[in-house]
């Protein structure tokens, strides 16, 4: 499938904002989705208290309707930011501390839960260091449906997979290496994390985040959104998907929101008044040489705009990213819906050069140490 020529389509929405500004803003957009062989891009900033936003491209190829603030995307793994936020509130309440080992709050044993003498606690949970497979069930089992994407059969399969077939079969899930050690994707240790939640708040993972998050924030219901306001994402080879939605999936890829909604999320991370918010962004696990670290999914490094806290994400048809600059109270999202060959990459290249924009300084970049892994993808 071709995609046809698009018009690009932009517009901005803010309470203030310099005119100097807004242009090359809107150019950096039409750039990135141009280059990047895009459907559509929404950008929102926050910059000292002013919201701003940024709409380029369609929310479906065969539409022509452009994207808006309240435009609803797949955030992918941003949601694994929010289900570990969950997790700091119940610490900071006294409901459980980051040191528990996970198997606590399962309704059975586990002994499988561990390596070398070390358990998986809730901290290898957030910080990503659980060496817990990426995905189960296995999708390399399965096989492509004439007449319909790969990625849709594997959506699919994600769809019908349930909590009780999910601890049935991490039963057999063994870390591959002692945990702690270094940082890995998983989203199985993510799925784990969804099951220790609702033990430890003794409600569904679904109401918990709707009254700690969602409700605060005035956000909508990120597992059952306005269907009427989904974009639809697309393959890398454009591809047209149905919605992602896979209940066993909510805690890590498959939670909806706007931009407008995500920036909410975004400000109220940066401005770290709350005791819980403060606590998901300390470190604990570091690269060796203190140039980056892991807090609580959060990605930190020092640069000369002072702390940098980051994460992105991508589902079979969309990516995102989420940059926080506490010190320059300066926060960037980026939604769209395609999941192009590195998306992520580029959309986090994207939100360098809008920070440059915002912030005309020079930025470092730590780089992971020598031989490790890659802290998330």
């Amino acid at each position: 499938m071709n995609v046809p020529r698009l018009t690009f389509l932009c517009s901005a929405l803010f309470l203030s904002l310099a005119g100097s500004a807004a242009e090359p803003l809107r150019e950096l957009g039409r750039q990135w989705l141009e280059k990047s062989g895009g459907v559509g891009l929404s950008i929102g900033i926050y910059d000292r208290g002013a919201r701003q936003f940024y709409n380029f491209g369609t929310t479906r190829i065969d539409g022509g309707t452009p994207p808006t603030k309240d435009t609803i995307y797949e955030i992918g793994s941003l949601a694994k930011i929010m289900t570990a936020q969950l997790l700091a509130r119940a610490v900071v309440e006294g409901r459980a501390s980051l040191t528990d080992e996970a198997a606590r709050y399962l309704a059975e044993p586990y002994p499988n839960l561990a390596n070398s003498g070390e358990s998986i606690r809730l901290v290898h949970l957030v910080n990503m260091t659980s060496q817990l497979a990426d995905n189960i069930p296995d999708l390399t089992q399965v096989r492509s449906i004439p007449g319909q994407p790969l990625p849709a059969t594997f959506m699919r399969v994600f769809d019908e997979y349930t909590r009780e077939e999910f601890l049935r079969q991490l039963h057999r899930i063994v870390p591959r290496r002692a945990p702690g050690i270094e940082p890995g994707q998983s989203n199985v240790a993510c799925m784990l994390l969804g099951v220790v939640l609702e033990k430890i708040y003794g409600e569904s993972f679904d109401t918990v985040l709707a009254r700690e998050i969602e409700k605060p924030l005035r956000l909508g219901h990120g597992t059952q959104p306005d269907v009427k306001l989904l974009a639809r994402g697309y393959t890398t080879n454009n591809e047209e998907l149905p919605p992602f939605k896979a209940k066993m999936a909510w805690t890590w890829g498959s939670l909806r929101y706007s931009t407008d909604e995500i920036l909410r999320f975004a400000a109220w991370q940066m401005v770290e008044r709350d005791a819980s918010v403060k606590l998901a962004h300390q470190p604990t696990w570091s690269t060796g040489e203190g140039g980056q670290s892991v807090a609580m999914y959060w990605i930190r490094s020092e640069t000369p705009r002072g702390l940098r806290l980051h994460f992105s994400g991508g589902t079979y048809g969309f990516a995102s990213a989420v940059e926080l600059f506490p010190d320059e109270k300066l926060a960037v999202v980026l939604l769209s819906n395609r999941a192009a060959d590195g998306a992520q990459e580029t959309l986090r290249a994207l939100s360098a050069k809008i920070v440059e924009q915002l912030r005309p300084e020079p930025i470092s970049h730590p780089q992971p140490a020598a031989g490790s892994q890659p802290l998330y993808r």
